[in-house]
C-alpha cells in the first residue's frame, strides 16, 4: 500500500489530498487501497499506464551501455566529470562523437524503456494505415505508424520516452499510443522513400507548404512573345496556385517521370505522370476555382498566350531543381471541356547521356563506338517513335564531341541543350526545315552535323551528300528495324551507290521495361495459349522466366526503368554489294544475320534469358519475324 501511494505521489497521478483521503477509506476498512484508487475519477488511465512503463526500467542507459561494453567505465567517469553528471541525452551525445552508432542508441533505449525495438531495414509497411496519417506530423515526430485498433494506435518511434511529445501526438491522432523504438536515421529513411514511392495523393502532395519555390530560368527568345504572354499580376500573387503547380512538376522530376499530362473533363481536372512509359494519375479532386489559374500557370511560365484558348500553343521553359537544370517542353491543346497541356520533362542529369549505359553491350557498343568516331559518313538511327532514339543520338554526340571540332544540329523541337554544340530548331512557319536548314549547315564549316530526322527526300539527299563530302552525320529515320530503313531510303530515290558510299552504320532500337529487383520472382503465369502462339518459344522453353510481382518501389507494375534492346547492322562490302544489286531485303536481313547481326528479337529474348525483362515485354515490344524467315 505504501509503495503504491509513493509512486503515485511522485509521478504526480494524484494529488496529495486525495491520497491522505484514499488512505483514511482504507483505514476505515471501506475497500482495498488499490481498489479505491481504481475507482477513483480523478485518475488519468493514459498517465497510469505511462508511469508504470517508465517504472520498468531495468536498467540505466549508461548501465546497458557498461553491460553491452558500448562503452568503458573510464568514459562513462569522463562524461559525468565533463558534464557534472549523466547527461539525459547520453546516447545522442556519443552518436554525436561518434562513439555509438544511431542502431546501438536506439537498441540500447529500447531495452533502457522495455520496449520493442524494430529494425525498418526488412520492416513492411501497412500502406493504408501509412496513407491515412499525416506525413508532415510524422516527419515532425519521427514516427511510423505500426498498427491500429478501436483502442490505441502502435507507433514506431525515435524517442518513445519523451512523455511530453508522446501526449502531444495523442492529442492530434485521438488515440492513446503504445510505443515502439527504432533507429531515427531509419524512421526518417523510410519516411522519404514512401513519399517518393508513392503515388496516393495524400502522400504525394502532403509537404506542400513545405517545398521550395521552383526558381524559372529565363532566357532571351528569338521570337517576340505574343501579345497575351505578360504575367498578371492577380496571377503572381496566386501564392497556392504557384505552389500547386511547383509541387507537381518538382515531385514528377523526383518521381523520374518523362512527362506530366494535365486533362480537363467537365467536373474535374486530372494531373497524370508518365514513369516508365505507363500513365500514373497521381491528382483528381483539384478545386474548381483552382483549374483554370493553374492552365493560366503553365502557359505563363511557357511564355504563351493566355488569352488565347483556341488553337494549339507550344513552348518551352527551363527550372532551377534540386541544384540542377530542368528543361521541359509545352504542349497546349484546347479541348470541348478546356485546355489540355502536357509537358514532356528533359532532365539532363537523369539521362546521364553515356553511351555505354544505353543497353548496347559486346560486340555492338563496340561496332557503334567504331563508326561514331569514324571522321566522316553516317549514322542512321531506326525505330518508331518513343523508342530513345533521340536520347541515343545525344549520347553519340557527347561521346565524339571535342572542342577542335565544330558539331551543328537542326532538331524539331531541340530537346536538350547541349554546351559547346551549335543548335537549330525547325520552323516551317517561317520556312526553316530540315532541308533548307541543312542546305545552310553545310556553309558553316561543321566538322560534325546531327538531323533530328529524315523525312523527306531532300533532306535525304543533302545529309548523304554532307556525309560525302568529309562530315560525319548523325540522324534518325522512322522505321521497324535496319532493313525497313534501307527500303525506305530507297523509295526516297535515294542512288545505291551513294548510299553504300555514305553511310557507316544503321541500327534499329526499341526502349524495354526492366524487371523491379525489389520484387522479383518466377514467372509462372506465362499461359499455354501464350506459349503455342509466340512462334519461337520452343526455342526458347528452358529459361527460367522471370517477373516482378508488384510493389511500392515499382507503383505495382513489376517494372522500373527502361533499357534499349538494338539491332546494328555494319555496312560490310558484301552488304554494300547487295544494295548496290537490288537485292531483297530477307536475303539482305539473312546475310546481316550470318555476318553477325543480333536481330531486336534476339536481343529482347537475351534480356529475358539474363532475367532483365518479362517475357510479356519481350513480345510487346518485338515480334517473330526471325522466326519466319
Amino acid at each position: 500500500m505504501e509503495a503504491l501511494r509513493q509512486f503515485l505521489a511522485e509521478h504526480q497521478l494524484l494529488d496529495q489530498a486525495t491520497l491522505d483521503r484514499l488512505m483514511a477509506q482504507t483505514a476505515e476498512s471501506r475497500g482495498g487501497f488499490a481498489d479505491l484508487v481504481a475507482k477513483e475519477p480523478g485518475l488519468d488511465a493514459d498517465r497510469l499506464r505511462k508511469a508504470f512503463v517508465q517504472s520498468f526500467k531495468k536498467k540505466a542507459f549508461y548501465e546497458i551501455l557498461l553491460e553491452e561494453k558500448l562503452i568503458t567505465l573510464e568514459g562513462v567517469q569522463a562524461i559525468v566529470e565533463e558534464f557534472g553528471g549523466i547527461p539525459a541525452n547520453l546516447g545522442q551525445v556519443l552518436v554525436e562523437r561518434k562513439r555509438l552508432t544511431d542502431e546501438q542508441a536506439a537498441r540500447t533505449l529500447a531495452r533502457e524503456l522495455g520496449l520493442e525495438y524494430v529494425d525498418l531495414s526488412t520492416y513492411q509497411v501497412d500502406d493504408q494505415l501509412f496513407n491515412s496519417v499525416d506525413v508532415s506530423l510524422m516527419r515532425t515526430y519521427s514516427f511510423i505508424p505500426d498498427k491500429r485498433s478501436e483502442k490505441d494506435i502502435t507507433l514506431i518511434m525515435a524517442n518513445p520516452g519523451n512523455v511530453d511529445q508522446i501526449e502531444a501526438l495523442e492529442v492530434k491522432l485521438g488515440l492513446p499510443i503504445v510505443p515502439k523504438v527504432a533507429c531515427p536515421k531509419s524512421i526518417q529513411k523510410l519516411l522519404a522513400l514512401m513519399v517518393e514511392t508513392s503515388l496516393d495523393s495524400k502522400v504525394v502532395f502532403a509537404d506542400l507548404e513545405n517545398l521550395p519555390p521552383l526558381e524559372v530560368v529565363v532566357e532571351e527568345e528569338v521570337e517576340e512573345a505574343p501579345a497575351g504572354v505578360a504575367i498578371h499580376q492577380e496571377l503572381q500573387e496566386e501564392a497556392p496556385v504557384v505552389r500547386m503547380v511547383d509541387s507537381i512538376i518538382l515531385k514528377a522530376v523526383r518521381k523520374r517521370a518523362s512527362d506530366i499530362h494535365f486533362e480537363v473533363y467537365e467536373a474535374a481536372l486530372k494531373v497524370k505522370y508518365r514513369i516508365d512509359g505507363v500513365l500514373f494519375e497521381v491528382l483528381s479532386d483539384v478545386e474548381a476555382r483552382m483549374r483554370v489559374p493553374i492552365i493560366s500557370r503553365l502557359k505563363v511560365m511557357a511564355q504563351l498566350d493566355i488569352a488565347e484558348k483556341r488553337v494549339p500553343q507550344d513552348g518551352r521553359f527551363k527550372l532551377k531543381i534540386d541544384e540542377r537544370f530542368v528543361d521541359f517542353r509545352v504542349s497546349v491543346l484546347p479541348s470541348i471541356f478546356g485546355e489540355t497541356v502536357v509537358l514532356r520533362i528533359l532532365d539532363k542529369s537523369a539521362l546521364g547521356l553515356d553511351i555505354r549505359k544505353l543497353g548496347l553491350a559486346g560486340t555492338d557498343l563496340l561496332a557503334f563506338q567504331r563508326n561514331v568516331l569514324k571522321p566522316y559518313g553516317m549514322i542512321l538511327v531506326a525505330g518508331p517513335t518513343g523508342s530513345g532514339k533521340t536520347t541515343t543520338l545525344y549520347s553519340a554526340i557527347k561521346f565524339v564531341h571535342s572542342p577542335g571540332d565544330k558539331f551543328i544540329t537542326i532538331e524539331d523541337p531541340v530537346e536538350y541543350q547541349l554546351p559547346d554544340i551549335v543548335q537549330i530548331a525547325v520552323n516551317e512557319k517561317k520556312g526553316l526545315t530540315f532541308s533548307s536548314g541543312l542546305r545552310s549547315i553545310v556553309r558553316q564549316d561543321p566538322d560534325k552535323v546531327m538531323v533530328g530526322e529524315i523525312r523527306d527526300p531532300e533532306t535525304a539527299q543533302i545529309a548523304i551528300n554532307a556525309a560525302l563530302t568529309g562530315h560525319l552525320v548523325f540522324s534518325s529515320i522512322h522505321a521497324n528495324n535496319v532493313i525497313d530503313a534501307i527500303s525506305r531510303l530507297s523509295n526516297m530515290k535515294i542512288d545505291p551507290y551513294e548510299f553504300v558510299s555514305s553511310f557507316n552504320l544503321i541500327m534499329s532500337q526499341r526502349l524495354i521495361r526492366l524487371i523491379c529487383p525489389n520484387c522479383k520472382v518466377e514467372d509462372t503465369t506465362i499461359s499455354e495459349e501464350s506459349r503455342r502462339l509466340t512462334i519461337d518459344f520452343a526455342a526458347h522453353a528452358g529459361i527460367r522466366f522471370q517477373r516482378g510481382a508488384g510493389c511500392r518501389y515499382c507503383h505495382q507494375t513489376g517494372y522500373t526503368g527502361r533499357s534499349g534492346i538494338f539491332e546494328v547492322l555494319e555496312l560490310s562490302p558484301r552488304i554494300k554489294q547487295m544494295i548496290l544489286t537490288h537485292q531483297s531485303p530477307l536475303l539482305i536481313r539473312k546475310t546481316a544475320i550470318e555476318q553477325g547481326m543480333v536481330p531486336l528479337r534476339a536481343a529482347g529474348w537475351a534480356k529475358v534469358e539474363r532475367g532483365e525483362t518479362t517475357f510479356e515485354e519481350m513480345n510487346r515490344v518485338t515480334f517473330e519475324e526471325g522466326a519466319l524467315e
